[in-house]
């Protein structure tokens, strides 16, 4: 059989001889595609590689009667509608770890160049200046570091920051005692990182959890004089709050390869600043990096059209259709299962243990629990976590998977339970389907519910006494947040009651400070659900 693959952008030349030596493929190089075009294009090709100048959208994957694989050569995959490609059976794959060290050695360039105000002498000294008084700078000797998000690059730049001499802390709640050790780390949560760090490097997912971790109320909780350096992604940061971080002096200075919109506006007022480096997208490109990146996406895909391999693919490799289409909702509420786990925790999760029931999903154990291990995982890690690594990574992370029977929940048709532990508890849930698409979380622990999950959720724990619900709904008011709705329940009548109030906008970790103050609330966390 010859498998015909579309290649929409530029490729190292190596890789497009290894498809040329391939005898059982032929492809075309097609530049300059719009959506439309390659709409009309792509039915006769059995796999797409792209990189990110084309968006392949739901129209593309509707037209793509053959299509079999995607291949994006980079990380970032905000171009390809994957649900879409999911519901047609349509692998989509990226290539994580090709560009790992040459984005870990532009994060050093990056800091070395900030803290000695490289950029800055030089344009100084190409214009006839000899001032070395202005360009005093400070060493990386001594200074502590703090690292947002333990990944592939994240550990590269730790080490590479250790060789300095540096301290280095990191923010990652589902690093293990036993791989920080071995690092030679020390794992602190966010507010301990802030506090710590003189310099903060960026190296996390980009997810509703992450977006805008650097924002005004975390500047605030910062060190005088911070620098701040971000390879990862743009909207880690708010660039309002950063500029007014930069002016008050609060920070020294930043550095930033990445932007939330790219490319940067040419009249944006981080440019005005003399105290921000900033570089156009660049930590990936080397010549090494787009060597490997394109030779990674072309032996995947191959592999992949073989049926050989389906390594980093983003999305299950059901190659039925019908299955999948059946399958696909419980898949997405097993996701959500798993990110209210990990959101929910009271520590490093190390045991999951799964339970499913039900004519439509007795069979599709595998791929349920892989779908609750990839939400488990998604908040925290940086890794692009899909289908075929989410396995590997829980067990890499020292936690314990396994099937059981008899987990305490209620009975519904077809239904999903899942409870967690971590050291010094526990805790369940299970969740359904309602009309055959509508997810719904119907028990945590021994409370019965009624909950949508998705959006943000605020879940408190709380006594159930009169003026608890009207306090809550009091302070919520008073900071113009919206309840769009309030799903409560009870041990027992004046016992421990449990809510979910679902609101229209984000809440601040000022209003959660004050939620958790409340006369009657025990706890409360907030919740953030794709």
């Amino acid at each position: 059989m010859t498998y015909k693959i579309l290649i929409t952008d530029d490729l190292s030349p190596q890789s497009l001889i290894m498809l040329e030596e391939a005898r059982d493929v032929v492809f075309d190089v097609v530049r300059g595609l719009t959506p439309e075009t390659l709409a009309e294009q792509i039915p006769e090709y059995d796999a797409l590689i792209v990189h990110s100048t084309v968006s392949v959208t739901e129209a593309i994957f509707a037209s793509a009667s053959k299509l079999k694989v995607v291949g994006c050569a980079g990380v970032e995959v905000d171009n390809i509608n994957i649900n879409a490609a999911s519901m047609r059976g349509i692998i989509v794959m990226n290539t994580p770890g090709a560009n790992t060290i040459a984005t870990s050695e532009h994060t050093l360039a990056l800091m070395l160049a900030l803290c000695r105000h490289l950029p800055q002498a030089h344009i100084s000294l190409k214009a006839g200046e000899w001032n070395r008084k202005a360009f005093v700078g400070q060493q990386l000797y001594r200074r502590t570091v703090g690292i947002i998000g333990m990944g592939r690059i994240g550990t590269r730049v730790a080490l590479r920051c250790q060789s300095f001499g540096m301290t280095v802390v990191v923010y990652d709640p589902y690093l293990s005692d036993e791989v920080a050790h071995k690092l030679k780390i020390k794992p602190v949560d966010l507010n301990e990182l802030l506090g710590q760090a003189d310099f903060i490097s960026l190296h996390a997912a980009y997810t509703r959890q992450t977006a805008g971790i650097i924002n005004l109320d975390t500047i605030t909780q910062m060190k005088d004089g911070v620098r701040i350096i971000n390879t990862a992604r743009g909207g880690l940061i708010d660039e309002v709050a950063l500029f007014k971080g930069i002016k008050s002096g609060k920070i020294a200075g930043v550095a930033l390869d990445v932007f939330a919109d790219e490319p940067l506006a040419k009249d944006s007022p981080l440019l005005e600043l003399n105290n921000v480096i900033v570089t156009p997208h660049l930590a990936s490109s080397t010549v090494e990096a787009q060597r490997d990146v394109g030779m990674q996406v072309v032996d995947q895909v191959l592999d992949a059209l073989r049926g050989k391999d389906f390594r980093n693919a983003l999305n299950i490799p059901i190659r039925d259709s019908n299955v999948l289409k059946t399958l696909h909702p419980y898949l997405s509420v097993a996701e959500k299962i798993g990110s209210l786990h990990a959101q929910l925790a009271g520590g490093a999760i190390n045991r999951v243990e799964i339970e499913i029931k039900g004519r439509k999903i007795r069979d599709h154990i595998k791929p349920i629990t892989v779908a609750i291990l990839k939400g488990l995982l998604a908040p925290v890690l940086v890794e692009s976590i899909n289908y075929i690594n989410a396995p590997l990574l829980a067990r890499k992370r020292g936690i314990a998977v396994s099937e059981t029977q008899g987990l305490p929940t209620i009975e519904y048709p077809n239904i999903i339970s899942c409870r967690v532990a971590w050291d010094g508890g526990e805790q369940t849930m299970a969740a359904t389907l309602f009309n055959e698409n509508e997810p719904r979380l119907v028990q945590m622990d021994e409370y019965r519910l009624d909950v949508r999950p998705d959006g943000v959720l605020l879940v408190i724990g709380g006594c159930d006494k009169p003026g608890f619900i009207g306090r809550v709904g009091t302070l919520l008011g008073e900071h113009d947040i919206n309840i769009a709705a309030w799903r409560y329940a009870r041990d027992k009548p004046y016992g421990n009651a449990l809510s979910f109030l679902r609101v229209d906008t984000d809440v601040s970790e000022t209003v959660m400070s004050a939620l958790r103050g409340l006369d009657l609330v025990v706890w409360a966390k907030k919740v953030v659900l794709d």
